[in-house]
């Protein structure tokens, strides 16, 4: 427990490892305890995505000279897209198939290739896009860094955060897709503002997101993020003021709405902390070092917290 931790009863809990041991803090109390780690057993299977309506999997079937997007519905596959795997030139139609995920009406999937299979190439951005459950033609969404917590639904509509180049602050902004045509349209005008991690709002009609001063600086450290409310009207409303040298990572809101859970970190060293009634509170535990990417961090990939929001 660290000393300056301050009870927020009706917080809930959140598990977190550090140097591999899984510890679990109690926000109401501000009490840690240590858990036992989680056996792993067989071997790896094949990454399949169950449709929101539960009727459908979709996964990738690999060969020697293609990979697949198939979908299994009623006990019948049905192969939805085929991208060949037989390099003449490098370009972004034929390589590994990284599928996403379902549409929340379970009538499309989100996926994107990488080209030549090289992390070089990924590490720079990818054209996400989108094609039909039931085969068609695929749309072109944006071209970004497919990390999970840069892509979000709010409803129907699909809120990324786009742009190339690896650095986190460089040429990183909000656009909206729907169906049918999921044409791009920019959620901000903010030319000078970068953003990062977003997530949705539980009622649906705004979000959470990281933002910081557009810049180009390729240090993984200097990126100064804060937290910002950004209403699907694009509105702009900044929620945090991180200290000099410090960055607020990984926003993620409570299931009622009323608070949101992020991390505080400093040259790679993170501390939960909750900003809840317009307040900051914390820091409630220390939850490790990430040295992350070019800006980079995900917290949440370490992070389980009772009360979280779905979306």
């Amino acid at each position: 427990m660290l000393a300056a931790c301050p009870p927020q009863p009706g917080l809930g809990s959140v598990t977190y490892s550090v140097a591999h041991v899984r510890h679990v803090v109690d926000l109401g109390s501000c009490l840690t305890w240590t858990v036992a780690p989680r056996a792993q057993f067989g071997k790896p299977r094949v990454p399949t995505f169950r449709s929101p309506d539960g009727r459908a999997v979709a996964f990738v079937r690999v060969t020697k000279r293609e990979q697949t997007i198939v979908v299994r519905r009623a006990g019948r596959a049905r192969p939805v897209l085929r991208v060949g795997e037989v390099y003449r030139v490098v370009d972004d139609d034929h390589g590994p198939i990284w599928l996403i995920g379902w549409s929340p009406d379970s009538r499309w999937l989100l996926y994107t290739i990488d080209p030549d299979g090289s992390g070089s190439i990924a590490a720079d951005g990818l054209r996400v896009r989108v094609v039909p459950a039931s085969g068609g033609r695929p749309r072109t969404i944006a071209r970004m860094l497919v990390y999970d917590d840069y892509l979000i639904w709010c409803g129907r509509r699909l809120i990324v955060t786009a742009g190339m180049a690896r650095e986190s602050a460089r040429n990183k902004r909000l656009v909206f897709a729907s169906a049918p045509d999921w044409r791009p349209h920019p959620l901000v005008r903010a030319p000078t503002r970068a953003f990062g991690s977003i997530q949705c709002a539980p009622d649906g009609r705004s979000l959470v997101a990281q933002s910081a001063p557009a810049s180009r600086d390729p240090r993984f450290f200097a990126t100064r993020w804060a937290l910002w409310r950004v209403g699907l009207d694009g509105s702009l409303r900044q929620l945090t003021s991180p200290p000099p040298g410090y960055a607020d990572d990984s926003p993620r809101w409570s299931r009622d709405g009323r608070a949101i859970l992020f991390v505080r970190s400093h040259r790679g060293s993170g501390k939960l902390y909750a900003w809840r009634d317009g307040r900051v509170a914390g820091p409630f535990a220390s939850v490790g070092y990430r040295l992350g990417y070019y800006g980079h961090r995900d917290w949440w990939q370490g992070l389980t917290w009772s009360l979280a929001s779905r979306r």
